[in-house]
């Protein structure tokens, strides 16, 4: 029958889709008589044929995503959604079992759960690095990083705004914890002890570099005021038991350098960490044993770890001279081991066993607020690890026999303020070509950074006037004569790196001149020869002058900048981070050593030599 006929019989509704009969000229589809039966989900049968016809506008559950979504004319379903067509999915699993694969239902639900697991094992995961974070920062004690009222000035940039960084790094002999007390023995209850370590750890603006001082234990200065005690000479390491920030306070006064950062490290923290390393090769010139470190080795080379590692760092009658200079060397030698060490390991990948050490490390150092959490360490630690090897170089600050105690030493004055200014204008004590042999070669800039400081010194009378001085005790005034503000100041913190007492200091200004000189009364001779020694100032501008009562400094307009006469006009005194120049050369007391110099053999003294 033709669909043009008058008389036709309406065709009994199909289940299913499809069947009806095209639309006629100008009817809508859905006004078609021969369209299939709609689809009506909210039927009890779907496919009943009573389901209502479809308007222009879809019918859904109310809050549904489908409830306003407009029809397009002349379309039934304009978004199809293969689900209604087959709720159930029995056609998807009959056809998929035919062709021998997984129904889409199963695959989705396997999808599904492996999703759930998948974000399950990260929520994990994540929950118990964090809680192990958290549980590791809990181990970590701070402090503030300077005693109330103690302020230093803040790092200045270099020309593309890079700072330098100096972490003091503290060993103390305390035995409060146990750990410490079974090491140690000599157990307490409480107190800081004293620093058996002192290095200051300078990372260049550019941290192409790093300069590693090391300051004696056995140094006589002035610790200053902390809070919990008056000022006073003595040795400084002394200064930890008013805590580390008097520590910090005491080096910065010393030396003269912003101290950015501290940690604290006691006895386990070295033994973990060799442990850690699985150990640190040192080699030692004969078989020995060190009654008061327990400390027993055969000639040659041992890997040390744990206790021994322990032992090794703290002797002090066994090597060298059986000083406290001669444990220093030992220190600088274990540690540039220990540093090619730890660069020589792809990758601890034992998590349980770096747990173990880490939860272990954290329990042995206090830091400053600053480096408070794991992650700031790790930062450090990182920040540490950008400088090649043989550009980290060991340096003792340099020092003499203290006059008046010759078990006691006090920093040489015009070295001393020379090291400092080095380590302070970013000087280093490595060039880029720095060769693993343990010799230096004295570079041009510090020749010429050190002229006048060698002028200064080069009288014998002069050099035997000066060493019987004892800095922390020169009275001093420094004049501003350059129109130049804050440079008296400048000039003054020279001295007080240079050994002097910044209570003995004072500073004024003084009528232009063209010419740096160091006035003295009569009785005063040695204390100016002391004064000009520390700011590297020519022998020949130290003058007598009655017109002064005590030391004075004039500072002339020649003197162009910095903390030192010897850097007035030089490039290093402009600008920090001109560590890319040629280096830097420790004088011999200073027992210079590059990091990357192997083959270094500690002396054992002669009174720990055994058969």
């Amino acid at each position: 029958m033709s669909y043009d006929d008058d008389h036709y019989e309406p065709q009994p509704p199909r289940r299913g889709h499809g069947g009806g009969r095209p639309e006629q000229g100008g009817v809508p589809y859905y006004q078609d008589p021969y369209r299939p039966p709609a689809f009506d989900e909210r039927a009890a049968d779907p496919w009943s044929p009573g389901a209502p016809a479809p308007g222009p506008m879809r019918t859904a559950a109310a809050g549904s995503a489908l409830a306003a979504e407009p029809e397009l004319p002349g379309n039934v379903n304009g978004d199809l959604d293969l689900d209604e067509l087959d709720p159930k999915g029995r056609i998807a699993r009959s056809n998929a079992k035919r062709r021998g694969k997984a129904a889409p239902g199963r695959k989705k639900k396997a999808l599904k759960y492996t999703a759930f697991g998948t974000a399950g094992l990260l929520a994990v995961v994540a929950g118990v690095g964090a809680y192990v974070i958290a549980h590791l920062d809990g181990n970590i004690k701070h402090t503030t990083l300077l005693p109330t009222g103690v302020t230093q000035q803040a790092e200045i940039p270099d020309k593309f705004g890079n700072t330098a960084m100096n972490v003091l790094l503290i060993g103390t002999d305390a035995r409060v914890s146990a750990a410490d007390c079974k090491l140690g023995g000599d157990c307490s209850a409480s107190g800081s002890g004293n620093s058996d370590v002192l290095m200051v750890i300078h990372l260049a603006a550019d941290r192409t570099n790093s300069t590693i001082m090391s300051i004696p234990r056995d140094t006589e200065t002035t610790i200053p005021s902390c809070g919990g005690n008056s000022s006073y000479y003595g040795m400084i390491n002394s200064s930890l038991a008013y805590g580390a920030s008097c520590t910090v306070a005491t080096v910065h006064q010393l030396t003269g350098l912003t101290i950015d950062h501290y940690v604290e490290v006691d006895f386990s923290g070295v033994v973990t960490m060799s442990n850690a390393l699985g150990g640190v090769p040192v080699c030692v010139s004969n078989n020995m044993y060190d009654k008061d470190s327990g400390l027993r080795l055969n000639a040659g080379t041992t890997v040390i770890k744990g206790q021994q590692a322990l032992e090794f760092v703290r002797t002090r009658h066994g090597f060298y001279d059986g000083s406290d200079l001669g444990r220093e060397k030992a220190q600088h030698i274990f540690l540039s081991n220990m540093i090619r060490q730890l660069r020589s390991q792809a990758s601890f990948t034992d998590i349980g066993n770096l747990y173990t050490i880490a939860d272990a490390a954290t329990k042995s150092v206090q830091v400053d607020d600053g480096l408070a959490g794991v992650t700031n360490l790790i930062s450090l630690f990182d920040t540490m690890n950008k400088v090649p090897t043989n550009r980290v170089t060991f340096v003792t600050m340099p020092w003499e026999l203290d006059p008046n105690n010759t078990n006691r030493v006090i920093p040489n004055s015009s070295e001393a303020a020379q090291m400092f200014a080095n380590i302070k204008n970013d000087v280093p004590y490595s060039s880029a070509s720095a060769s693993t042999s343990s010799s230096s070669m004295k570079s041009e800039s510090d020749s010429a950074t050190s002229a006048a400081a060698a002028e200064a010194a080069a009288s014998p009378a002069a050099a035997d006037a000066t060493s019987s001085v004892i800095t922390s005790q020169v009275h001093a005034q420094v004049l501003n004569g350059t129109g130049v503000s804050g440079r008296a100041s400048t000039v003054a913190q020279g001295l007080v790196s240079g050994g002097f007492s910044s209570s003995n200091i004072s500073t004024g200004n003084a009528s232009t001149t063209s010419k740096t000189v160091v006035y003295y009364p009569s009785d005063r001779a040695q204390s100016a020869a002391a004064v000009a020694g520390a700011l590297g100032i020519p022998s020949s501008q130290v003058q007598e002058s009655s017109n002064y009562s005590e030391v004075t400094v004039v500072i002339g307009t020649d003197w162009a900048g910095g903390a030192t006469y010897s850097s007035a006009g030089s490039s290093s005194s402009a600008s920090p981070s001109t560590s890319a120049s040629a280096a830097a050369s420790a004088p011999t007391s200073s027992s210079q050593l590059n990091a990357a110099t192997t083959g270094q053999c500690v002396q054992v003294a002669s009174g720990d030599i055994v058969n």
